[in-house]
């Protein structure tokens, strides 16, 4: 078995060095589309993104937004002889194709200049949603697509006519992450409820059951989404787009903070949300994964973190609910370990 920690430290640098050969020394102009919205993993990811780029020495981006504020014109107008980052995730396909319109407009929109798909997974329900993929990546001259997973990269060599390159999610850079409180519940279930969801946990009185797509009201978020609706109604005005652009930092901050108290709850997670499944081995929290409809979290296992101590992976909810109660008997107590 491999200790967490080490884990989390070697695909960090994994990450890394991926991430570095496909600038191959150039600077990023831009890095298109910002989570804003409550899922703590989305925002993980564009963290660790930021966390990535600071890592290698490179500056931040000049240009960024949302998929709701991205503007083809402000885009062009960002442009110096830099990169194009498009954000990672699990949105490369037709599940989640707000974000995919928006990838494929990038690249019909700039077929010369040089982008970069930071890790996705990728899945496509519609063959004709593929077929029109294929054809938009093939109209571009300088695309580069990184895969968080091997069943990803098998789709995007054999499908989309390109040779996907294997790199670990960005959340991984970063790095181990304390946990945040002491548990609360033996075990807690962050369950999937919107279309990925596969196994529904069962009625268990003892365990802990929730997700982490809900956030509270506050001041900050009120204010971002002002923001963002006076920016979509005025999108070539540099000051809302700024203004907009300044709230990005602190709301992932929180967002992700909430999103490791979600797991801290438990001495032992069961999730079948990947991010439940990297952010917990990231604060060495045990915990138990189930798989996505598509198969995204056995594949991204499978690739980069089989063997990681204190994670078992489950084939139904009740192999899942019996191995953390396992990993539950076994499990030291749990206590605070400071800030994330």
């Amino acid at each position: 078995m491999t200790d967490p920690a080490s884990l989390v430290g070697r695909l960090r640098a994994t990450a890394e060095r991926t991430v570095a050969s496909a600038l191959g020394g150039r600077p990023v102009d831009a890095l298109i589309d910002f989570p804003n919205y409550p899922n703590p993993g989305d925002t993980a990811i564009w963290l660790g993104q930021l966390a990535c780029l600071r890592s290698l020495g490179i500056g931040g981006p000049r240009f960024t937004c949302d998929f709701r504020t991205y503007d083809r014109n402000a885009l062009a107008h960002s442009l110096d002889g830099g990169v194009i980052l498009l954000t990672g995730g699990g949105s490369f396909g037709d599940l989640w194709p707000i974000g995919q319109e928006c990838r494929e407009d990038i690249l019909r929109s700039f077929p010369d200049h040089p982008v970069i798909q930071l890790p996705q997974s990728i899945h496509f329900e519609n063959r004709d949603a593929m077929d029109g993929a294929r054809r938009v990546l093939e109209g571009h001259r300088d695309f580069t697509l990184l895969v968080r997973d091997d069943r990803s990269l098998e789709v995007a060599r054999r499908e989309l006519g390109v040779n996907g390159v294997l790199c670990p999610d960005l959340a991984l850079c970063l790095g181990t992450l304390d946990r945040p409180a002491a548990a609360e519940h033996d075990i807690v279930w962050l369950s999937r409820t919107d279309r990925e969801s596969a196994s529904p946990p069962p009625a268990d009185s003892d365990i802990a059951v929730t997700d982490w797509i809900d956030e509270p009201e506050t001041v900050l978020r009120r204010v971002n989404y002002a923001l963002m609706g006076a920016a979509v109604r005025r999108p070539s005005s540099r000051l809302w787009r700024s203004l907009l652009v300044r709230t990005y930092g602190p709301l992932a901050k929180r967002r992700l903070r909430r999103g490791l108290r979600v797991l801290a709850r438990g001495r032992v997670v069961i999730t079948d949300r990947l991010h439940g499944h990297i952010l917990s081995l990231m604060m060495g929290v045990p915990h138990v994964v189930l798989d996505n409809t598509y198969g995204k979290i056995s594949s991204f296992h499978r690739t980069w973190t089989a063997g990681a101590d204190g994670v078992r992976i489950a084939g139904s909810a009740a192999e899942a609910v019996a191995l953390a109660r396992q990993l539950a008997g076994n499990a030291p107590a749990a206590a605070a370990s400071g800030g994330s």
